[in-house]
């Protein structure tokens, strides 16, 4: 303290203005990153939670949707009829395979089928060369022919017919009609084929099948894969999605029901992920058949993926919504495969995902069943919870991520994670960082020569105001100015002190004075236009886009005058007024003017919200709350009629010396307009307040009414 106090003034000054400055840059740019950081937070939150839910209802009713679509279909007539035609020839042929006749066999004729070892060396070498290498990509090991390779002489001669022999590519094998083997079964293909495949493509399902209920034999199938013919029972089938399909839908045995099968690694499929829906086939009430559709994962990835359209979602560079299923994989794309596979597999490196499963999802361009999302985010979310957490992703990264369940009919289990990466999040935040440090590093040096220039200035002058100060000391000033050093204000302290007291008392009189009108004029204007006026802003008018008008009329006043003192009408419009203006403020609404019994109010209009409609409508509704407890409490029959409209309007000062604040235009005349034609105790709304506030509160729509100057418009009614 001996130090400071023995400064020159010149120093101190230079000492406090680069102490003050620096201070004030690092509070504000510490209290402006903090707020920024946590605005961003909840703000992104907010949007993340929206667009979880908002993927989460789709593939909802995307579901729902595949669930009307098969059970329409199992109930399908021409569907019904395929079931059954398809169901009996394949049994007669399985039959004819079964127990051949010694002397057609020998001449080959056509209705005895059997396959020649040539035909059968085909259908092996199809297998081997095409079937094999595509499975091998999608499964551990070496895969070989001979566990694949169906068992059954039926499989065999249908595989080798519309499969090895099918000219058309493999994901083409559909466009087969009639493999010309004159079976009776291919008759009844040609006949219902065309229906069923037109079916399939038509609704963009990657496969239609059509199971015997009693066999579990693959009586028919649109894409001709390698489980055609076989049974679901036992072949390729075992352990996959459509044998438990099968399972349940058999076991319940009721028509019009509707099962799902996760996605799981399809054998038939050369092992890729597929899933699947299905409904029973019923005829007569018996249980005939099983629809299996597979599910169009095209649609899936569509809506999670936004039509890969994320930053008009708001998801930025980085943000994505996935699907994960109870073992913790991904049942939906990656953003970043699609958009940046080279930098995606890096991540997976480091991740130390392994070569294999590296190679399956570059292979078939899909984590789907491959990729991992082990997080403790996902396990909540597949427990049923929901929340917001910043978290790795399943690339490692962190992440600020909203997850929560996606449940249907108790047969799909999956969590909904929508994320983006916590260095996107904080962007704005670090360039704001950034932005105040570089500020700084300029601010310091300028403020330093600045606080030099000051210094010099103000030490100049000291004498000259000591003298000056000691000709204002015998004024009328009572103030104190007390410090405590040795330099030159100490005696420019003493001086000043003298001289201010008597100006310190006509100060405070001036300012008491002051006060006093500016709070007569804030009991008559609005504060905001108050302030202008203060400050001589002349002519006050403003137009307001967006603005909800209040306007209601208190009645039961008038009939009062035959038995109550007007003091005592006063005492009473008071008190319910004042309990409207306690409510006006408790909803934000900002109050105009009364006249009479009348009382105008607005709500955003000096203050804009989103949810200012709401507002005016629940400060209508509290008006009615009030006005009912003032009519109970005194035994009078008051009343209220209110009218609500939302829109631009125009606002604005009128008088020289006795001012009033209005407002104008439509929407405050249309306003008046339905509390003036309205019934008591309701409230009427326009068409704009209802299409605002209808999924909100309960209407009734009371028609189109005549405002003679407006024409006719449509009136609702609040249901209180």
């Amino acid at each position: 303290m001996k130090f400071a106090s023995q400064l020159s003034i010149q120093s101190k000054l230079m000492v406090m203005l680069l102490t003050v400055s620096i201070a004030s840059i690092l509070v504000i740019g510490f209290v402006g990153y903090q707020g920024g950081r946590e605005a961003l937070m909840q703000n992104l939150s907010a949007q993340m939670s929206q667009l979880r839910i908002t993927r989460t209802r789709q593939i909802v009713d995307y579901f729902t949707d595949l669930q009307n679509q098969v059970v329409t279909l199992a109930e399908d007539p021409s569907l019904m009829a395929a079931t059954i035609a398809f169901q009996t020839t394949f049994n007669q042929l399985d039959d004819q395979l079964k127990n051949p006749q010694p002397d057609t066999q020998l001449n080959n004729q056509p209705d005895q089928p059997n396959l020649s070892p040539q035909e059968l060396s085909q259908l092996w070498l199809f297998y081997q060369q095409s079937f094999i290498p595509r499975l091998a990509e999608n499964v551990e090991g070496t895969p070989t022919v001979k566990p694949y390779f169906p068992k059954s002489a039926i499989a065999r001669y249908l595989q080798y017919h519309y499969i090895a022999a099918n000219s058309y590519p493999v994901e083409s094998k559909s466009r087969l009609e009639n493999p010309e083997d004159g079976s009776e079964y291919s008759k009844i293909h040609r006949q219902f084929h065309p229906f069923l495949r037109d079916l399939s493509e038509r609704f963009q399902y990657q496969n239609l099948m059509l199971i015997d209920s009693k066999t579990g034999n693959v009586i028919y199938e649109v894409a001709k894969q390698v489980g055609f013919a076989t049974s679901v029972t036992q072949d390729s089938f075992v352990n996959s999605g459509v044998a438990a399909l099968f399972k349940t839908l058999k076991d319940r045995g009721e028509p019009r029901t509707f099962a799902v099968a996760d996605f799981n690694p399809f054998r038939p499929n050369a092992g890729k992920p597929a899933a699947f829906v299905g409904a029973p086939v019923f005829r007569e009430g018996n249980l005939t058949g099983i629809l299996v559709l597979q599910l169009p994962v095209d649609q899936i990835n569509r809506i999670m993926t936004g039509n890969s359209q994320w930053p008009a979602d708001g998801l930025g560079q980085t943000g994505e919504t996935v699907l994960v299923g109870p073992d913790l994989l991904l049942r939906s794309p990656s953003r970043f495969l699609m958009e940046e596979p080279e930098g995606y597999f890096q991540d997976l490196k480091a991740q130390n995902v392994s070569p294999r499963t590296l190679s399956q999802i570059r292979t078939s361009n899909s984590p789907v069943l491959l990729q991992e999302f082990s997080s403790p985010v996902v396990e909540q979310a597949l427990e049923g919870e929901t929340g917001i957490q910043i978290a790795p992703d399943y690339r490692g990264v962190p992440a600020l991520m909203s997850y929560g369940p996606l449940k249907l009919n108790d047969q799909l289990n999956w969590a909904t994670i929508a994320k983006t990466d916590i260095n996107e999040v904080f962007a704005p935040i670090r360039r704001f960082r950034r932005r105040v440090l570089t500020t700084a590093a300029i601010l310091v040096p300028l403020v330093t020569f600045l606080s030099l220039f000051l210094s010099r200035s103000v030490v100049k002058p000291i004498e000259q105001l000591i003298a000056g100060t000691e000709q204002v000391a015998r004024g009328d000033t009572e103030v104190m100015v007390t410090v405590n050093s040795g330099d030159e204000f100490h005696q420019l302290a003493n001086s000043f002190n003298h001289m201010t007291h008597n100006l310190h008392l006509q100060k405070q009189m001036l300012e008491d004075t002051i006060q006093e009108n500016t709070d007569l004029i804030l009991k008559i204007l609005p504060a905001s236009i108050a302030d202008r006026l203060k400050h001589q802003q002349q002519p006050i008018a403003d137009q307001f886009m967006n603005v909800t008008v209040i306007y209601a009329e208190l009645m039961g006043f008038n009939h009062l005058c035959t038995h109550l003192s007007a003091q005592e009408i006063l005492l009473l419009l008071n008190q319910l007024v004042s309990a409207i203006d306690e409510a006006a403020e408790r909803y934000g609404v900002e109050k105009i003017r009364t006249c009479g019994a009348v009382y105008t109010a607005a709500s955003g209009l000096f203050t804009p919200r989103l949810s200012h409609t709401k507002d005016g409508v629940d400060f209508a509704l509290e008006i009615l709350q009030i006005v009912s407890l003032f009519r109970r409490e005194h035994q009078q029959d008051f009343a209220a009629r209110i009218g609500v409209n939302s829109g631009p309007v125009t606002a604005g000062l009128v008088g020289r010396s006795k001012y009033v604040y209005d407002l104008w235009g439509e929407v405050p005349y249309l306003a008046r307009l339905l509390a003036a034609e309205g019934k008591v105790d309701t409230i009427l709304v326009t068409q704009t307040v209802y299409d605002r506030l209808h999924e909100l509160y309960e209407f009734n729509s009371l028609g189109d009414w005549d405002t003679r100057q407006r024409g006719m418009i449509p009136v609702w009614s609040l249901r209180g």
